[in-house]
């Protein structure tokens, strides 16, 4: 990791100056390295760990790189370690500090509400073009994402949304739904693997976490209790679109193309003029640093991970597609199906020559 972050020289300064940030308010507060608490500090400590700290994380890491939204878990994690670092009897002195969170997350909300109208206004136009995709099958991520695209292109708030809207989806509304498939070939890649138990042991984990961490804390903050609970909420919704997006969306494979689900959190639209082989896999278990940024990995969790089947080569780069709107590229792709001789017979034929 050391190795990792020397090499990026902005990544390097950001570790430098929020290490600095952190380092000499905590000395300040919990060392008697100064003498007594200087009047007035604890306004500079709040405006460094409130303020300074999320700006410098904005600009250093966040901005043009991943999506605003994360700011509100910068945010949370600035009044953490304000919380922390600061003694109790210095900001009982500022009764403010529960409202100005609520308010910080109040905000976020409604960039959200924001997001929500952008698409909205345009919805007659994006439903039509959903349901002409739907009917062809019953992917909805790929579908939803694919109209959003063509009525909303180059809208980063829309491709956000995406996430929000796929994620209530599979968790909520897709119990009693069904693969449907009027063109193409499906193959699975859940049904000789432990994917299941191992979402299955995480919600079961957060669950259990999000009732004791709730019990302690509100006796501290009960603010903070509220907020944490609402995370672990989202993290097993998460879990569960995951778990339900994994069953629901095969590996499809078309005449024209591959499309490439795993879960609801990564996927990739593969043409198949852009597929150069597709190889039994045969290199090492684990890839190298280097290996995993070219890297599509298409392999669900596992409790045991095991090597890939096979491997696919790409003529040029393709877009990997994450949750709120991130991509990146990758030129390699390994994956495990279900059923391997068939896949890799029916891809072969499928190939142009």
């Amino acid at each position: 990791m050391t190795n990792a972050i020397a090499k990026k020289p902005r990544l390097l300064l950001y570790v430098i100056l929020a290490s600095l940030i952190l380092a000499t308010n905590y000395i300040l507060y919990r060392t008697p390295l100064f003498g007594p608490v200087p009047e007035g500090a604890v306004i500079g400590s709040l405006l460094d760990l409130l303020i300074i700290l999320p700006l410098l994380t904005y600009f250093m890491i966040i901005h043009k790189r991943y999506s605003l939204k994360y700011m509100g878990i910068v945010i949370f994690a600035g009044f953490a370690a304000a919380y922390l670092i600061v003694p109790q009897q210095h900001l009982s002195d500022y009764p403010f500090l529960p409202y100005l969170l609520i308010v910080s997350e109040g905000a976020f909300l409604l960039f959200e509400l924001y997001i929500a109208y952008t698409v909205i206004t345009r919805l007659p136009k994006l439903l039509k073009e959903y349901k002409t995709l739907a009917s062809r099958n019953s992917f909805f991520l790929f579908n939803i994402r694919k109209a959003v695209e063509t009525s909303l292109p180059d809208n980063t708030a829309a491709r956000i949304l995406v996430t929000e809207f796929s994620m209530f989806h599979y968790s909520l509304f897709s119990w009693k739904k069904k693969v449907q498939i009027d063109h193409g070939m499906a193959f699975t890649y859940h049904k000789k693997n432990s994917v299941n138990a191992v979402y299955i042991m995480v919600i079961h984990a957060i669950a259990i976490e999000s009732v004791g961490l709730h019990y302690f804390l509100h006796s501290w903050n009960p603010i903070v209790s509220y907020v944490l609970l609402i995370l672990n909420i989202y993290g097993i919704l998460f879990m569960l679109a995951e778990l339900q997006a994994t069953r629901l969306t095969p590996f499809l494979l078309t005449d024209d193309y591959l499309l490439l689900q795993t879960g609801f959190s990564s996927s990739m639209h593969l043409p198949l003029s852009n597929i150069k082989e597709i190889k039994r896999y045969e290199g090492p278990e684990k890839f190298s640093r280097k290996e995993q940024k070219e890297l599509f990995d298409a392999r669900v969790p596992d409790l045991v991970q095991e090597k890939p089947m096979f491997e696919i080569l790409l003529h040029e780069p393709q877009n990997v597609h994450f949750i709120y709107g991130l991509k990146r590229k990758a030129t390699r792709i390994v994956l495990n199906v279900d059923e391997p001789d068939i896949f890799y017979h029916e891809l072969k034929r499928s190939l142009p020559e």
